[in-house]
């Protein structure tokens, strides 16, 4: 009989297991960076808006606290004295440690479903202004300085307000190009491509496999060039939606895109709905 000590599937298992520890690890390192990131970008703002109740249901508890930046979750368990089952609040104040219980895609959803239903996440208006005191406690040192440097202060502050909500505005925009063309390639692929912009300084192509072909001098970013994709026209580069978003407005290229498919296609009524 074969001892399963040795058997071929069960050393297979083993390095898969040790394969699958090691993704484990690197993906709990890029959620936490990624959550971190994230925490750290909007402290201001979470500030501002409060302790957030993410998820409150029979399975998941988690409120965040911005204010220490600590989070309180619930754990479940059964008492062997009585056999009951019981909840206790515990607090949780590394994000490594909140990544390992909760899926980020999860908590960056909540985050999401806050916002559609703010009343049933957000702490009751009495308890929050206890939390804006201490927010607002930090920045009395402002209170005592001269009016002008008050305002110089407020001043910059809308200012990094403004460019962080560009940038932001910036990259969501591209994302939504990305996934754009990332959805479009199979019915690319039967509309063929599509000439964007045709002007002597300006040539824009979406290709029919999701990808661009530009007369944008792109010489000094290499990095950002398909380089092994040839492209169909000569004179131009193909590159990806990532890089076309930062020459062109993403809103403008998806204007251009109906207004390509309207001339080519006159008859197609375009706002029926086909199941």
């Amino acid at each position: 009989m074969t001892r399963l000590s040795s058997s071929p599937r069960l050393t297979a298992l083993r390095e898969l297991a040790a394969e699958a520890e090691l993704e484990r690890r690197d993906f709990l390192y890029e959620a936490t960076e990624q959550l971190r990131r994230f925490i750290e970008q909007n402290r201001e703002r979470l500030r501002e808006i409060g302790p957030i109740k993410l998820a409150d249901d029979d399975q998941d508890y988690l409120v965040y606290h911005p204010v220490d930046e600590t989070w309180t979750t619930r754990l479940t368990y059964q008492d062997p004295a009585d056999s009951e089952w019981y909840d206790q609040e515990q607090i949780v104040d590394t994000i490594s440690e909140v990544v390992e219980l909760y899926n980020p895609a999860d908590i960056f959803a909540w985050i999401i479903e806050a916002a559609r239903d703010a009343p049933a996440h957000l702490m009751p208006a009495d308890e929050l202004a206890r939390e804006e005191e201490l927010v607002e406690g930090s920045d009395d040192w402002q209170a005592g300085l001269p009016t002008s440097q008050q305002e110089t202060l407020a001043a910059q502050r809308l200012w990094q307000l403004a460019d962080a909500y560009r940038a932001q505005l910036a990259t969501a925009q591209a994302q939504l190009l990305r996934e754009f063309c990332s959805n479009a390639e199979e019915v690319l692929r039967r509309t063929g491509d599509l000439i964007l912009l045709d002007e002597p300084d300006d040539m824009l192509v979406l290709r029919s496999d999701g990808r661009f072909e530009t007369s944008l001098d792109l010489s000094d970013r290499p990095q950002d060039v398909l380089g092994e994709v040839d492209p169909r026209r000569p004179g131009l580069m193909v590159t990806e939606a990532k890089l076309i978003a930062a020459f062109y407005d993403p809103a403008d290229v998806l204007h251009w895109v109906t207004e390509a498919l309207s001339e080519r296609y006159p008859a197609v009524d375009f706002t029926a709905v086909y199941e």
